[in-house]
């Protein structure tokens, strides 16, 4: 058997030990308290976190309520403007339609008038020939007419010149109004341009708009306008004055900021019975392309008389003006007069125009035609 004394031993460590397991379970309670704390405090963090997450969950259900509401308003928005826009376009188009027969109807109206107006301006000088009663005032007036200036008329009793390059080579040096006489034609006054190389009889010249060139056919056959402004001479004296020969065809043409170019070709021209055909007879001079077209033979059209060859297209009503249209595009020097360059291209589009110069686009401020022999004589 143990001793005493070991028994005490035995003893006295079983009650350290059990000291030292009170003191373990003592820690471990505090422990275990200080977790409890902590899952309450995460508990009720969550719980928090939850409501908050039910909250925001409710918002958004409240978020979509709202756009699927206003996706339905805008649909009906949408569904009204496109209403709305298509009965929008169905007046515009009701409106457009109007207009074009308006158009039409004036178009129509105009043409007759201008009709009208060239048969009365046919007529007023045979009403004038026939009138055997007319008064010392008018007779006066008709003498004083034909008998301005020594320029218009021959004095002498000598045959006229035939153009203005003869006119030239007899010493006339002075640029102006002369009288000349084709062979097989009655006297007419044309504008003579004098230079040092020849006398160019001037056809055509636009240089302030003050005459309307869109005109029916019997007026670009006559003529009209003023000599010492803007004119056309008219086909038939043309014709006249070119059936003799080759004739040289120099074109002037001038730009809104100051520039110029100038075109040249050899040309003859045929009658009334060919639509005053225009035959290109040698290539083209000067520093432009052609913007005649690729055709060496073209006839003229005005609104009444459709000869170009464009075929779905009256090419002279479409643009402006009476001239020898091949497809529209090419070239219009008797189109409208613009004294400032139009915004809008459809209007830009009826001016004045030499395609491979400036472009289709750009209306010119001015031009000048001008013949003369292509064979000049030598000045005696």
């Amino acid at each position: 058997f143990a001793s005493w004394d070991e028994v005490n031993v035995i003893a006295h460590g079983l009650l350290q030990l059990g000291h030292g397991l009170k003191e373990h379970v003592d820690r471990t309670k505090g422990q275990m308290r200080e977790l409890g704390s902590r899952l309450s405090a995460h508990n009720s963090s969550m719980g928090r976190l939850l409501r908050q997450a039910r909250e925001a969950q409710e918002r958004g259900e409240r978020l979509r309520a709202s756009v699927r509401e206003l996706e339905g308003r805008g649909r009906q928005l949408l569904n009204l403007s496109e209403s709305l826009m298509d009965a929008q376009n169905l007046r515009i188009e009701e409106l457009l339609q109007k207009i074009k027969q308006q158009q039409y109807k004036l178009d129509k109206q105009n043409l007759q008038i201008k009709s009208l107006q060239s048969k009365v301006n046919l007529l007023i000088p045979l009403h004038l020939k026939d009138n055997k009663t007319q008064s010392p005032k008018w007779k006066i007036n008709l003498k004083k007419s034909l008998s301005l200036t020594n320029q218009s008329q021959n004095t002498s009793g000598e045959p006229l010149p035939e153009d203005c390059h003869q006119l030239f080579l007899a010493g006339q040096q002075s640029s102006g109004v002369f009288q000349v006489q084709p062979a097989g034609s009655q006297p007419f006054k044309v504008y003579c341009d004098m230079t040092a190389e020849g006398g160019w009889t001037v056809i055509q010249r636009r240089t302030d708009g003050s005459v309307d060139f869109d005109q029916l056919w019997d007026a670009y056959k006559n003529g009209f306008g003023d000599l010492h402004g803007d004119f056309w001479l008219g086909l038939e004296k043309i014709h006249h004055l070119v059936q003799e020969g080759r004739y040289n065809l120099l074109i002037e043409l001038e730009d809104w900021e100051g520039n110029s170019q100038v075109v040249q070709f050899v040309f003859s021209l045929g009658g009334e019975s060919t639509a005053y055909m225009l035959n290109l007879l040698g290539p083209l001079s000067g520093e432009l392309e052609n913007a005649i077209g690729d055709f060496r033979q073209l006839p003229f059209s005005t609104r009444d008389r459709d000869h170009d060859l464009k075929a779905d297209t009256n090419c002279a009503k479409h643009l402006s003006g009476g001239w020898w249209f091949s497809t529209c595009g090419h070239a219009n020097l008797n189109g409208k007069y613009f004294r400032s360059i139009p915004r809008q291209r459809h209007e830009r589009k009826q001016g004045i125009f030499w395609k491979t110069w400036k472009g289709r686009y750009y209306p010119l401020k001015s031009t000048t035609m001008k013949i003369q022999p292509a064979a000049l004589e030598a000045e005696p």
